[in-house]
């Protein structure tokens, strides 16, 4: 393997890394392949995000950040959103790609490795029964 091509593979397998570590998701000044942003106005499980389309030509991880979240329980407050990240099938079950729990900032879900189009779906509210999100962002 040339000097070159061992650089590049070894700084792509830096990046990996420290994106697996959790140190540089796709909002930290990486560029993403894609991303939008939106707020949640009173979700219930399950209410469904917008969807978008990922080719997957890069190595990005799938991410959804939230910032000022509450809920309607307003003893307890905003504890956690349960979110899955689906990946839409044309005439077939969509395939659930992964669970995660966003605490009110970053949460990753790694790379799908699949082209596709992409969705969120809330599962789960931690306290009380409906989330509202002031910003969420959504990166891929």
């Amino acid at each position: 393997m040339s000097t070159r091509r061992r650089k590049a593979a070894g700084l792509l397998a830096g990046v990996a890394l420290l994106g697996f570590g959790g140190i540089t998701p796709a909002n930290a000044g990486v560029t993403a392949e894609g991303q939008f942003e939106s707020e949640i106005k009173w979700w219930t499980a399950p209410t469904e995000s917008r969807r978008w389309s990922d080719n997957n030509d890069t190595w990005d991880y799938t991410g959804i950040y939230f910032a000022g979240c509450r809920s309607d329980d307003d003893y307890r407050g905003y504890d956690y959103a349960s979110l899955s990240l689906w990946k839409y099938v044309s005439y077939a079950p969509d395939r659930n790609k992964g669970t995660r729990n966003n605490y009110c900032g970053w949460v990753d879900y790694g790379d799908p490795d699949d082209a596709g189009t992409y969705y969120f779906s809330l599962a789960d509210v931690g306290n009380g029964d409906y989330i509202k999100i002031d910003y969420v962002k959504v990166a891929w």
